[in-house]
This record gives C-alpha cells, sequence and structure tokens, in this order.
C-alpha cells in the first residue's frame, strides 16, 4: 500500500466511525462496496490509528469493536481540510487546462 493509499484509508475509517462504533469486519464490508480493499491493508490502518491513540477498540464477545477518540476526530478534521484543499486545487488545475507555463 502506497501512503497516498494509507491516509484515503484513514480518513475513510475515521470517517466511518464519526458516525458509529463499527467491527473490522463492518468496515470492510462497506469498504469494499466502494473499493478495491486487502483485508490486510484495513487491519494495519486499524492497528496504526489505534497505536497513534486515534480509535479504541472493545470486545465483545470474540469482537473488536472500534470507537473514535477525540484525537481521531481532530485528526479527520485535519485530513478532510488538507483533503478539500487538494481537491480545490485540482479542480482549479483542470478547469484551466489551457494555462500557459512561461
Amino acid at each position: 500500500m502506497h501512503i497516498a493509499q494509507f491516509i484515503k484509508l484513514e480518513i475513510i475509517i475515521l470517517n466511518l466511525l464519526k458516525n458509529q462504533d463499527l467491527t473490522s469486519e463492518q468496515i470492510y464490508c462497506i469498504l469494499n462496496k466502494h473499493f478495491t480493499i486487502i483485508e490486510g491493508e484495513l487491519l494495519v490502518s486499524l492497528f496504526f490509528l489505534h497505536e497513534n491513540h486515534l480509535i479504541s477498540f472493545q470486545t465483545v464477545d470474540d469482537c473488536f469493536i472500534y470507537h473514535i477518540e477525540e484525537a481521531g476526530l481532530v485528526r479527520y478534521t485535519t485530513l478532510k481540510r488538507e483533503y478539500q484543499n487538494i481537491h480545490q486545487s485540482m479542480e482549479a488545475l483542470l478547469q484551466n487546462e489551457k494555462t500557459k507555463i512561461q
């Protein structure tokens, strides 16, 4: 997985957990509807988010249920803002495809 893919996965996971607590299987099923994803990539991302105190989990019936922490909300807001800035810049560039470079 490339770092850019990791960051995209990070923002999507945080967004999903912002709305509700989920198991890794639930997250995988949601993501798999929209993207090609390897379960191992998801588990690595969840581990990273947990190790950085952005999410926590509790075990219920041998399932990990993930929850976003305050630091995760802050990280989500930062990533979302960065994504929006990149998206706006890309749109501006695409609108001006004929811009001449001097």
